[in-house]
């Protein structure tokens, strides 16, 4: 009897351990520094929207109910930078372009953990309003209970590595 439970407590831990998800550690790549920008433009992104669901059934009928969860990373990116100060241009003007960050945002990797855990990682691309050159690159991976919430987390993430000791 000592033997089944033992098995049983080793397969739990088996699956515990193996189910859960790592997140790889955030990387950059700075090529040039971000001081003096004054004004950025964020390219436009499309909605992530995250949808899970629930049945049940009892004696009385079938029931269910969905959550769902949205972002919009390029608002997510707008929302950091403009409460750190910098103002938000609808376009890149010549006047003003050697001082606007044009910022570009994409999606990576995508995972599933236990359960309803998700990793999702994005990456973070700031170049001169003016030369196109790359300022920085920066890739972040972080975990939520959706793949929204995971996207929100990864760019604060990936932001906040980017930004560190600037303004």
């Amino acid at each position: 009897m000592k033997k089944i439970y033992s098995f049983l407590l080793l397969c739990a831990g088996v699956v515990l351990f193996t189910s859960c998800l790592s997140i790889a550690p955030t990387s950059i790549s700075r090529n040039g520094s971000l001081e003096g920008y004054r004004y950025f433009y964020v390219t436009p992104t499309a909605e992530r929207t995250s949808v899970s669901g629930d049945v049940w059934g009892g004696k009385s009928g079938t029931y269910g109910s969905t959550t769902s969860n949205s972002i919009n990373p390029a608002d997510l990116i707008a929302g950091y930078l403009m409460g750190r100060g910098y103002v938000r241009v609808p376009e890149v003007k010549a006047e003003n372009a050697n001082q606007t960050m044009i910022i570009n945002y994409g999606d990576g990797n995508n995972r599933e953990g236990f359960w309803t855990e998700r990793a999702v990682t994005v990456t973070i691309q700031i170049i001169n309003g003016k030369t196109n050159d790359l300022l920085c690159v920066c890739k972040a991976e972080a975990k939520g209970s959706d793949d929204a919430r995971a996207t929100r987390f990864a760019i604060e993430k990936a932001l906040n590595e980017i930004f560190v000791g600037v303004r």
